[in-house]
Order: structure tokens, then C-alpha cells, then sequence
């Protein structure tokens, strides 16, 4: 009786590979998609969340509330680019910046990598929005602002906050005119 060896060809072997390799091939573009749309989404909605938590902060406080750039996490930095630290503070003493020693730091963010985030028509605009106030009635007269969210390498679409007077924000894909927004 002539025993019959069990087993894969190399033929086979390399078939196999081939196939595998081309499905790997065409899955790995959509999944690398996948999650920057995801991560968009993710910060997207934290920021949204923050300046609803900044909101809300006025409210229960009777303070105006400011949600600001910053590079040190302690003051504002006059820039219209939120992809570094933000910070939340109350403005006790109403002059628009934050004095380290006498008004409290609410809410300190870490910086975001992965994505451009900034106010106003374009990444250099210069009469961009560098903050946002929230008065203790919930209101945001003069604060309103679109906040454009971008993945560094452009693999998703990309996300606006935009917040009027009345202080709500909304998560668009368009801005208020009905454009798209453009990314760096």
C-alpha cells in the first residue's frame, strides 16, 4: 500500500499568497479611511462636547466662560489654529484673558496630531475667531464661528462646527453659505 502524503503544493502554497496579498492589498486603502473618518468623527464630537461643557460652565457659574487656543495650557494664544491645547476658563474679572493667579482653569485639552483644526474662512486667516465667550444667560453674542476639523493626510471628508449668537453649536459638512470647506 503506497502511502499518500498530505499537504499543500508549493503551487498551491503560492496561489494562495497571491490571493491573499490582493485582498490585502484592496483592504487596507478603505480600512486606513475608515479609521481617519473615525478619528475626524471622534475629535469632531469632543470639541462639540466642549464648547457645550463651556456653555453650560457659564450657566451654573455666572461667569462669561472662554473656550481659547493655547500652547501652554495655562493662557490664550492669539491664533486661529485649535488643533493645539485648548483651554476653559472663567473670566471673573471680564477682560477677555485669563489671570493665571485669580480666575480657575475649568478644562486643559491635549494637543490633537492627526488633524488641522481652525476658525475662520482658511488655515492663515488672519480676522479669524481666536475664542469663544459664553455669557451666563448661555448666549454667544459676537462669538459666532465655524471651526473647520481636517485630517492631516486628507483620507476624510471634512467636518465644521458651527456655533451662532444663540450660543448651539451643529456639526455640518457645509459650511453656513452652503460650501465645502477646504483643508491645507
Amino acid at each position: 500500500m503506497a502511502c499518500k502524503a498530505k499537504g499543500f503544493t508549493f503551487m498551491e502554497l503560492l496561489v494562495t499568497i497571491a490571493i491573499a496579498a490582493i485582498v490585502i492589498g484592496i483592504a487596507i486603502p478603505s480600512f486606513t479611511a475608515l479609521i481617519s473618518s473615525t478619528r475626524l468623527y471622534t475629535h469632531t464630537r469632543q470639541l462639540f462636547n466642549t464648547l457645550l461643557m463651556t456653555r453650560s460652565r457659564a450657566i451654573t457659574s455666572g461667569f462669561r466662560c472662554i473656550l481659547c487656543p493655547s500652547l501652554d495650557g495655562e493662557v490664550c494664544h492669539n491664533d486661529n489654529k485649535w488643533h493645539h491645547r485648548l483651554i476653559l476658563f472663567e473670566d471673573r474679572n471680564g477682560n477677555g484673558a485669563r489671570e493665571v493667579d485669580g480666575e480657575p482653569l475649568v478644562y486643559a485639552s491635549e494637543p490633537v496630531k492627526q488633524l488641522y483644526i481652525y476658525s475662520g474662512s482658511s488655515f492663515d486667516a488672519s480676522g479669524a475667531r481666536k475664542k469663544v465667550s459664553y455669557y451666563p444667560a448661555g448666549h454667544a453674542y459676537g462669538s459666532t464661528i465655524t471651526l473647520t476639523l481636517c485630517d492631516k493626510r486628507l483620507a476624510a471628508q471634512p467636518r465644521l462646527i458651527l456655533q451662532s449668537n444663540f450660543g448651539r453649536p451643529r456639526i455640518s459638512t457645509r459650511r453656513a453659505d452652503g460650501s465645502t470647506p477646504g483643508c491645507p
